[in-house]
């Protein structure tokens, strides 16, 4: 075959070919296509210097080969460039993409290159098994060539030091690597592997084409097969495949058998035979095979379960052990939402623990910008956040088997939301199965919204718990209630007189007051002692009784049996100013009689494992948590709880358009949940700090947070996803918002600029939907990165989406209130301290003073941390969004202009801007020096003239602004 040569070469080589290239001259160096492996066809220069550009040319005409599913891409090897081809779309993308050639380097990217030449070589040599590398790799190093290993169709294990590529399964431990090992272990050579391999696949080939035959043959020898039409008949010959599907299947099926071994190995192990016993206690197992036939039956199932069932981590094992059993486990996909981050952490583990494996390997975890999964994780524990955030870039959820909404009863905003999509979504994906659990028995209300899907109820296993309500732990402990010894929501003492004072606010007592008055007058209480009727009428419903508290944790400690204590609080600020008042405690503060700790979602992981330890022996455990421990934890030493009855909330008053934040009471499902809590170990025992009659008004079930919430972020969240009308699709909810609630988020996205005038998304909208944030916190972090003022911004947006640093001892108020004025520099702004105060603490954990600088400055260091790791987060996220690159500073070149960030706060604040008037009886609103919240410096240092201040509103027991700057 002729050829020409012509050209210079400039460091890139192009080649066409003909349908005679094996014959071509230059075979040697350039490979043909027909011989190439199925994945890559790879061209190497041997020689290092080449001055002409290569052309095939054919004698009558040029034709260039074009294949449908080849991909190609130019890279560089050494000091020449080159093109290749390859059949995964996704692998070019891998290659060629800059910025991830800019964070390998050079070096990096000549390595790969050169072990894509070498697997490409191991491909084609048919008595070569597997390919090893002991040169020293990084992480990021592993994982790149375990990607590229995966997409030629290879397996990649890392030993030690030591990587392995192989055609066949490799093991877990390979001795014949292990160079401290003083023995060597009978190991099967990896060829028997590859030969079981072939026979394997061989047999289900044979096996796929019975089954065509044996359809084929029914329809030919059926009595109505004449009459219908060959290209009209059910079951028709499937198309020949492509050679890449083929060898696809093949991977998936080597896969699956994979799987099948390390699951059956582990179940015969004595670890795992062990682990399966307890997973046999568990009450789940004897729904086992029901559960998995519904499941086989139905599109939809509704799951309740009582707490200690085992519903979280057994239900998703069985169906992972059930495809894998069914040889189905490389293309089995589950997905499980969980309704916090601590939640998917720790269950994920567990699942991880029974199975035998490390966490990230079939088992896996991803919630915001965190997770551990790997490219064989095939059950995913996540936040319903992160799901949504899929749904943005796959509708269809593509890939996925099985999606399970975990306490779907506690009926967020977002999982409210999800089962919206969810129901859209499974008339385009009949094989998609949707899982729905619940740990209340209001399982119907779910079978209704989707068409009376199938329900089953699983029983709870827990020792009997006695509860103990406020006239019994009055009358048993003997603490008498004064209208002295209270403390109200905000944490200040009550007296009398204050009382008195708050009630001329109240235009009407609430329904819990009256119902103890009612109890009172009915003689409910007769049976009592004539001091614990006087305590009761004392009681005081609106306050937090932390002395009662710390009575009944002394009760508990000198007198109780030995066991962990619970204790729900409503927030954080009641959890750490608890815990200083426990930790003053004479009993309750010895650490070598009481181990302290906290729960709550903003904590780190670290320090979220510890609830979990049980303590050394003689030390009684005494963890204070929010609501999230009803359901989303289980903590398996508790035997005494500790509730209160109220939880903070946030709710809407939609006809005003003002946020309300109200330690609000909890329902009756939710009380039984936190008593439930107890008795897992042994009988358990719940003191309701609330009395029986109070509880008997409660509501059933718990207000759904998306009638009770702002919908501005899921407006959003609606026209990315191109959902439609915000009002008709949210009309489909389970149970609808108010119209007006609608009418108001709508009309506040169209005046910060999100939404224009026909409700679409503007780039502003697109940007603010892609950051996990607050419309207004996202619409000032993109200013920041506009103006070029991104770090003090990153500081306030991060100190707005998690809590106020500064903390404010009842006891040292004075103090408190004088640490924050001096990061205030009369400049009458709670932002701008915020920014001093983190800039502070940051140069002072530089010097490792960290926490001495907290303690002189009354800062929480715990929550200066969770700032510090979320500006990180929000960097990455603008870069995400392509606002930002690597280069921190060019975005922070007037970082230090204070009214250029006065301008950015109040535009990205907009239009919550208030301003002081005079007093005037005849107006009906005012702006008092009271409205502003009790630690804000405008409340410090407010002088009764002050031109504007923006700042978030919210309301308690009276209308507050919060966070404010003048």
């Amino acid at each position: 075959m002729p050829m020409t040569y012509s050209g210079i070469f400039q460091g890139f080589i192009r080649f066409k070919a003909t349908s005679r290239l094996r014959s071509a001259p230059l075979r040697h160096s350039l490979p043909s296509i027909s011989s190439a492996p199925f994945h890559r066809t790879a061209i190497r220069l041997r020689h290092h210097s080449c001055s002409a550009a290569l052309q095939v040319v054919k004698n009558t005409r040029q034709r260039t080969f074009k294949f449908p599913f080849w991909h190609q891409r130019s890279s560089t090897y050494g000091r020449f460039a080159y093109q290749d081809v390859s059949s995964d779309e996704s692998d070019v993308e891998f290659a060629s993409s800059p910025s991830h050639n800019q964070q390998l380097g050079d070096s990096t990217h000549e390595n790969i290159d050169d072990w894509r030449w070498k697997l490409t070589m191991l491909m084609r040599n048919k008595d070569e098994q597997e390919a090893v590398s002991r040169e020293k790799k990084d992480r990021r190093d592993f994982e790149q060539l375990s990607t590229l290993a995966t997409r030629m169709g290879l397996y990649s294990r890392q030993y030690a030091r030591v990587v392995v590529f192989s055609k066949a399964p490799l093991p877990n431990y390979r001795p014949d690597l292990d160079d401290k090992r003083p023995q060597r272990e009978v190991v099967l050579p990896l060829g028997v592997h590859k030969e079981v391999d072939a026979h394997l696949l061989a047999h289900l080939s044979q096996k796929a084409r019975n089954k065509w035959d044996f359809m084929e043959d029914s329809l030919h020898n059926s009595s109505d097969s004449r009459s219908i039409p060959a290209n009209e008949r059910m079951y028709e010959q499937p198309e020949p495949v492509t050679h890449n599907s083929v060898v696809k299947e093949k991977i998936l099926q080597r896969k699956s058998l994979q799987l099948h071994h390390q699951q059956q190995d582990w179940q015969e192990s004595p670890e795992g035979q062990k682990m399966l016993e307890f997973r046999r206690s568990l009450p789940a197992f004897k729904e086992k095979d029901a559960f998995l036939r519904v499941i086989s039956q139905s599109q939809v199932v509704v799951v309740s379960g009582e707490t200690g069932c085992g519903k979280t981590t057994e239900l998703p094992q069985y169906i992972l052990e059930s495809e894998i059993e069914a040889a189905r486990g490389a293309v089995c996909n589950i997905i499980c939402t969980q309704p916090r981050r601590i939640s998917a952490m720790s269950v994920s583990e567990r699942v991880a623990a029974e199975r035998g494996e490390k966490l990230g390997e079939s088992v896996g975890y991803k919630v915001r910008l965190e997770g551990m999964k790997g490219r064989d994780t095939r059950l995913l524990f996540c936040t319903t956040g992160v799901l949504l955030r899929r749904l943005l870039v796959d509708r269809n959820l593509k890939g996925v088997t099985h999606v399970i909404v975990d306490e779907i009863h506690e009926r967020g905003m977002n999982e409210d939301f999800l089962l919206i999509v969810l129901k859209e979504l499974l008339h385009h994906r009949p094989d998609l199965r949707l899982i729905l659990m619940s740990a209340t028995l209001n399982a119907e209300l779910f079978s209704s919204y989707f068409n009376g899907a199938p329900t089953m109820h699983i029983p709870g296993f827990t020792f009997p718990v006695r509860a103990h309500f406020l006239e019994d732990i009055l009358e048993r402990t003997g603490y008498r209630l004064t209208p002295y010894n209270q403390i109200d929501d905000y944490g200040q003492e009550k007296t009398w007189k204050m009382q008195k004072q708050a009630q001329a606010f109240r235009k009407r007592k609430s329904h819990i007051a009256s119902a103890v008055e009612d109890a009172l007058e009915v003689a409910e209480f007769k049976g009592y002692s004539l001091r614990t009727q006087d305590s009761l009428s004392c009681w005081y419903p609106d306050s937090i009784g932390f002395n009662l508290i710390e009575h009944v944790l002394c009760h508990i400690v000198k007198n109780e049996r030995s066991g962990a204590v619970l204790v729900f609080m409503t927030g954080w600020d009641d959890i750490t100013s608890l815990k200083d008042q426990l930790q003053a405690h004479p009993l309750l503060g010895d650490q070598s009689r009481v181990l302290l700790l906290a729960c709550h979602g903003s904590m780190a992981s670290s320090e979220q494992r510890l609830i979990f330890e049980n303590p050394e022996g003689g030390v009684r455990k005494i963890v204070l948590a929010t609501n999230m421990a009803e359901t989303s934890i289980t903590i398996n030493d508790v035997v005494f709880v500790v509730d209160i009855g109220k939880a903070k909330e946030t709710s809407y008053d939609a006809l005003n358009n003002t946020p309300c934040l109200l330690p609000s009471w909890i329902s009756k499902a939710a009380a039984r949940q936190r008593r439930g809590r107890a008795g897992r170990v042994q009988p358990g025992e719940c003191y309701h700090l609330y009395p029986r009659c109070v509880y008997d008004a409660f509501a059933d079930y718990q207000l759904p947070e998306l009638l009770r919430t702002p919908l501005q972020s899921l407006c959003l969240q609606i026209k990315t996803l191109q959902l439609g009308s915000i009002s008709e699709f949210l009309s489909r909810a389970l149970q609808p918002p108010e119209p007006l609630s609608v009418q108001n988020a709508i009309e506040y996205l169209k005046i910060i600029g999100a939404l224009d005038e026909n409700e679409n998304l503007t780039v502003l909208g697109h940007k603010l939907a892609m950051l996990p944030v607050e419309p207004k916190l996202g619409k000032m972090l993109i200013l920041g990165a506009i103006f070029k003022c991104l770090d003090p911004i990153m500081t306030i947006v991060a100190g707005l989406s998690v809590r106020d640093p500064f903390v404010m001892p009842s006891d040292k108020k004075d103090l408190a209130e004088s640490a924050k004025a001096q990061f205030a520099a009369r400049d009458y702004s709670d932002h701008l301290a915020l920014i001093r105060a983190y800039d502070g603490w940051r140069d002072a954990e530089a010097q490792q003073a960290g926490y001495e600088y907290c303690w002189r400055n009354f800062l929480s260091s715990q929550t200066l941390r969770a700032i510090d790791s979320l500006r990180k987060q929000f960097f990455y996220l603008l870069k995400d969004i392509c606002l930002v690159n690597n280069n921190s500073e060019t975005y922070n070149t007037w970082s230090h202009e204070e009214h250029l960030l006065r301008a950015v706060i109040c535009a990205g604040l907009f239009p919550g801007i208030s301003s002081v008037v005079v007093i005037n009886s005849t107006s009906p609103f005012n702006l008092r020096v009271t409205s502003i919240f009790y630690f804000s410096l405008l409340f410090i240092y407010f002088l009764g003239v002050c031109p504007s201040i923006y700042c978030f509103v919210f309301r308690t027991h009276f209308l507050f602004l919060f966070m404010a700057s003048s």
